[in-house]
């Protein structure tokens, strides 16, 4: 054998022992169907010093795979590598007929049938008998259901639903979309976020292809939007989208929108959308209790051979609060964990195990929205009077506090701040330094901002 023959030998023989090892782990973390469905189908394309990179058969194959196992996954790989990789994903690559037992032939034609039907740019996950449902969001579900129940025109459409990020929209969305596809195969059904309408919009006004863009969301039996507060200030995409409603609400086909908030409290959306939003039902989802955070912890858990204790899902669920994904995080952090170490997770290690990301909870807990709502009630005003372009001295210095804490207290940028108040960014950096300014020489900005720290603080 040549030197370059033995080289290449020797390298396929470390990429195939290393997912060997890889894969005998995750054996150990995923119940066996789960292990048959999603690793059996993965190989081992290549490897180097960089990255260890996996072939799937597709791309929902791959987008499924990243959002449910990604990290999962990689942590197996690094652990039989010896150290920190990364892990890539590389599509049109699918495992040798005679690699598969006869039991994982059946499920993953089963699965390769699912996804035929599976409606365009959803989860196969987010159904409804994945979606765990509590007292935050029954509402929103059951008006969703009924969408699908109804066979002509609905009080419920349109159905907007509202509320913070990682609270559930999406999977309703994605979920209403599947059983559509399922109950009718024959149905039209369209879902993508906002910026993809967006960009397919300003693509084809680019390419001259505005009519086949136009045909093709306004022959649909159902179009669901998420995050379509991000229309807002976009003149031209609000006109073509509110002539899209038009045409599909007067043809009683089934619309379906998500935000983070209201329509009425979207920033620079035209009151002509705000009129068509709100003339169907509007519900919003509250964030989630912990009952229903340990439910999600729970159901979470049925997809996974190892199990851990409901005191440690407890912990979870009291500590991490803002919303599903960190949830799910930080149970794969905790699963991928026991699958490596063995025997029981102590309280202790999961405070360890967790720490940055309990960290990173505490920083988040608070929101813009929250803030709004607090400076509002003490000054016996309205969220919008702060939102809005009134300027008069009971309004403006309240305003100027709002995104002064909004500043100092959350994550957010300044451009994203100012988002929230119909303002820039140059907007909030001078009400900060104008609040820092005047607890310097005004003692009673100075008291009225300590008290209302010490509120926030308390939320």
């Amino acid at each position: 054998m040549t030197e370059k023959g033995l080289k290449i030998t020797k390298v396929n023989e470390k990429l195939n022992a290393v997912w060997a090892s890889a894969t005998k782990l995750l054996k150990k973390l995923l119940n066996e169907e789960t292990y048959t469905q999603w690793i059996i189908p993965v190989l081992p394309v290549s490897f180097d010093d960089k990255k260890f990179v996996l072939g799937v058969s597709d791309e929902f194959f791959l987008s499924w795979l990243q959002d449910n196992f990604g990290e999962i996954i990689a942590n197996a790989v690094s652990t039989a590598v010896g150290k920190k990789t990364t892990v890539t994903f590389e599509i049109g690559h699918t495992i040798p007929e005679n690699k598969i037992a006869t039991k994982a032939k059946k499920e993953i034609k089963k699965t390769t049938r699912s996804r035929k039907r599976k409606p365009k740019n959803c989860h196969n996950r987010h159904t409804f008998n994945n979606f765990v449902v509590g007292p935050e969001n029954e509402f929103a579900v059951a008006a969703a259901k009924s969408i699908l129940q109804s066979k002509g025109a609905s009080p419920a459409n349109p159905l907007f639903i509202y509320g913070g990020t990682g609270l559930g929209k999406t999977h309703i969305l994605q979920a209403v979309a599947h059983q559509a596809a399922e109950e009718n195969p024959d149905a039209i059904i369209e879902y993508l976020s906002c910026e993809e309408f967006l960009n397919l919009y300003l693509e084809s006004l680019q390419t001259k292809m505005h009519a086949r863009f136009r045909n093709r969301f306004r022959k649909v039996d159902y179009l669901l939007i998420d995050d379509i507060h991000f229309i807002a200030k976009k003149t031209s995409l609000q006109e073509e989208f509110f002539n899209t409603f038009n045409n599909l609400y007067n043809a009683d086909k089934k619309i379906l929108l998500t935000s983070d908030r209201r329509p009425s409290e979207i920033n620079h959306l035209e009151d002509r959308l705000v009129s068509r939003f709100d003339s169907g039902l509007t519900v919003d989802i509250q964030p989630l209790g912990v009952e229903t955070r340990m439910a999600i912890l729970q159901k979470k858990q049925e997809d996974h051979l190892i199990k851990i204790d409901n005191n440690i899902l407890f912990f979870i669920a009291d500590k991490i609060t803002s919303n599903v994904r960190r949830l799910e995080g930080a149970l794969t952090r905790l699963l991928t964990f026991l699958s490596l170490k063995g025997g029981t997770l102590t309280l202790d290690d999961t405070e360890r195990i967790l720490a940055p990301m309990l960290e990173d909870e505490i920083s988040t807990l608070l929101t813009v929205e929250t803030i709004q709502k607090i400076v509002a009630d003490y000054f016996d005003l309205k969220v919008a009077d702060l939102t809005g372009n009134k300027r008069p001295r009971n309004i403006a210095v309240p305003r100027m506090m709002a995104m002064y804490f909004s500043r100092k207290m959350t994550d957010k940028s300044l451009p994203e701040i100012g988002s929230r108040f119909g303002k820039n960014h140059a907007t909030v950096l001078h009400a900060v330094r104008e609040m820092v300014k005047r607890q310097e020489s005004d003692k009673t900005i100075k008291s009225t901002i300590s008290l209302l720290e010490r509120q926030l603080q308390n939320v």
